[in-house]
Formats: structure tokens, C-alpha cells, sequence
């Protein structure tokens, strides 16, 4: 009986190993453009290989922020510039110019909170 028990255990666990693995995630580039308060848009493209977001906002050289340690929102910075945020709200700062609430696919017109929004 102990026996046959064992054997039993056995053939379970070598038909565990044999599962199909689970599909590869998706890790291509993520394309958002943010409408910021002061006016500005952020055209961002967020990678994970290397993890950063590449910044082009008109008037300036674009930016590739390496990813920061952060609990449960993302953020990217380097040289004084830094996009951080939290569903679909962000905050842009870079050197030269006042911090930003930035919306993601809004308009200008759309009035912006203070309080981030959680959505994912």
C-alpha cells in the first residue's frame, strides 16, 4: 500500500513538470503622449529592455531616462529631468522649467487633478 502510494506521488509530481509553459509576455515598446497643464504634450516610448522612457516634447531635445527604484508607480530620471507617475497622470520636471501635471490622451482643455489616478 505504501508502495503504490509513493508511486502515485511520483507519477503527480513528474506530470507537473511537464505543464506548457506560460506564452512569453509581451515586452515591446509602449507608445503614450501626455497633454501636461502648462500646455505641452510628452510624446513617451517606455521600454523594458533596457527599462526607460524616451521623452520628445517640441522645442527640446528628446531625453532617455533610465527607470528608478519606486514602490508602486513608475519613475524615470537623470540630469536633473524626471517623469514620474501612476495610471494614467504623471509628472514632468526637467532643468529650466516649473513641474508639470501631465494627463495621458488629454486634451489641454480637460481640467487636471492633483491626486493620482490608479487604472492598471
Amino acid at each position: 500500500m505504501r508502495i503504490a502510494f509513493i508511486a502515485s506521488l511520483s507519477a503527480a509530481f513528474v506530470l507537473a513538470a511537464c505543464q506548457t509553459p506560460c506564452p512569453p509576455v509581451d515586452s515591446g515598446p509602449i507608445d503614450v503622449v501626455f497633454t501636461c497643464a502648462d500646455g505641452s504634450e510628452l510624446a513617451v516610448t517606455f521600454t523594458r529592455a533596457p527599462d526607460s522612457a524616451r521623452v520628445v516634447q517640441e522645442g527640446y531635445a528628446p531625453l532617455n531616462l533610465p527607470a528608478r527604484i519606486t514602490g508602486s508607480s513608475y519613475r524615470y530620471g537623470q540630469g536633473g529631468a524626471e517623469l514620474r507617475g501612476r495610471g494614467a497622470q504623471a509628472r514632468w520636471a526637467r532643468p529650466g522649467a516649473a513641474e508639470t501635471l501631465c494627463r495621458e490622451g488629454a486634451s489641454s482643455a480637460t481640467p487636471q487633478s492633483s491626486q493620482p489616478t490608479t487604472r492598471r
